[in-house]
C-alpha cells in the first residue's frame, strides 16, 4: 500500500524522467560472487591467496555450493516475472575447468547471464568491474543488486526493484540511493528437515540489496558492506513483500543473524506465503 501511494504521489507531481525497459536509460544488473579468491570482502576465507584457493576450490565444498546455486538461487532468477535484467557471475581466473564448465552450463537458461573472471583484487574492484562489464550502452543510470550464490529472490523481485528505482529516480535522478528488501525467510539447514523462519530485518541484508546511481557517479552496491549502506546513502527499505530466502548452513562465510525480528507461522500459512512469492511450497524448501 505504501509504495502504491508513493507512486501515485510521484505521478501527480513529477514527470517520469527515466524508463527501465530494455534499451532504456536505467539498467538492472546483479552480481554474484562464486567461490572467488579476493583480497577483501569475506570473513572465513583465508587472507592468504594460496590458502584461499585451496579452501574455495575444495571439490566437496564446490559441490555443496552448486547444490544451492543450481537448486535455489538460479531457479529463482529464471522464474522472474520481469526478465529484463542482466546477471554477472564473478569467478577466479583459475577456477578449475570442470567447475567453470558446469557453471557455464547452469547459466544457459538465464538470458542476460554472463561470467567474468578476475585475478585476486579487492572485493569492490572485482564486483564493480563485473557490473560495468554488462551491456550498458546508452544507460544513464545503473541499478546494481547483490546476491550470494546460495540465496534466492522471490519471482517478483526484478519488477518490484524496477518500480522502486523508477520512484527514486523520479524524485531525484542525481542522488545515489540504496534499496533493501527487508522481509523474507531464513531457511535453516537440518538433516531431519529444514526449518523456515519469517524474518524482518532492521538493516539492509545480503539478499537483493541494490543501489541506483548515475553512470557518471560510477557507483555500485558492493561499495559498502550491505548493513552499512544507510550510513552513507539514503536508503529505501521494503518490509511489505517477502522477497528472499537466505540459507543458513555450515558454509556461510559469516554467521547469519537477524537484525530485526523473526517468527514462525503455521505450516499452511508458511506454505501459502512461499507459493505466492516463489511458486513452490513448504515441502520443496524443507527437502532441499
Amino acid at each position: 500500500m505504501m509504495f502504491r501511494r508513493l507512486k501515485k504521489a510521484i505521478r501527480r507531481h513529477y514527470r517520469p524522467v527515466l524508463t527501465g525497459r530494455a534499451g532504456g536509460s536505467n539498467r538492472i544488473v546483479g552480481v554474484i560472487r562464486f567461490s572467488v579468491p579476493l583480497l577483501t570482502g569475506f570473513v572465513k576465507t583465508p587472507a592468504d591467496i594460496a590458502a584461499a584457493r585451496a579452501f574455495l576450490y575444495d571439490p566437496e565444498r564446490l559441490e555443496r555450493r552448486f547444490h544451492w546455486f543450481e537448486r535455489l538461487t538460479l531457479p529463482s532468477l529464471i522464474a522472474q516475472t520481469d526478465g529484463d535484467f542482466q546477471l554477472g557471475v564473478v569467478i577466479g581466473e583459475d577456477l578449475p575447468a570442470p567447475w567453470r564448465d558446469r557453471l557455464h552450463e547452469a547459466l544457459r537458461p538465464l538470458p542476460g547471464a554472463f561470467i567474468r573472471t578476475t585475478e585476486p583484487v579487492t572485493n569492490y574492484r572485482a564486483t564493480h568491474d563485473t557490473f560495468i562489464a554488462a551491456k550498458l550502452w546508452g544507460a544513464h543510470h545503473l541499478t546494481s543488486f547483490r546476491l550470494d550464490d546460495d540465496d534466492a529472490m522471490d519471482r517478483h523481485f526484478i519488477g518490484r526493484l524496477r518500480r522502486q528505482a523508477d520512484m527514486m529516480l523520479a524524485l531525484d535522478p542525481s542522488r545515489p540511493v540504496a534499496i533493501a528488501q527487508n522481509r523474507g525467510f531464513f531457511l535453516i539447514r537440518n538433516p531431519e528437515g529444514n526449518d523456515i523462519l519469517n524474518v524482518t530485518e532492521n538493516q539492509p541484508g545480503s539478499c537483493g540489496t541494490a543501489m541506483v546511481a548515475s553512470m557518471a557517479q560510477d557507483l555500485s552496491v558492493y561499495i559498502e558492506n550491505h548493513r552499512w549502506l544507510p550510513r552513507r546513502f539514503s536508503t529505501l527499505s521494503d518490509t511489505e513483500s517477502p522477497a528472499f530466502i537466505r540459507v543458513v548452513h555450515g558454509d556461510n562465510d559469516s554467521r547469519p543473524t537477524v537484525s530485526g525480528r523473526h517468527w514462525r507461522t503455521e505450516p499452511d500459512q508458511t506454505d501459502k506465503a512461499l507459493r505466492r512469492a516463489f511458486g513452490l511450497g513448504l515441502t520443496h524448501f524443507k527437502g532441499l
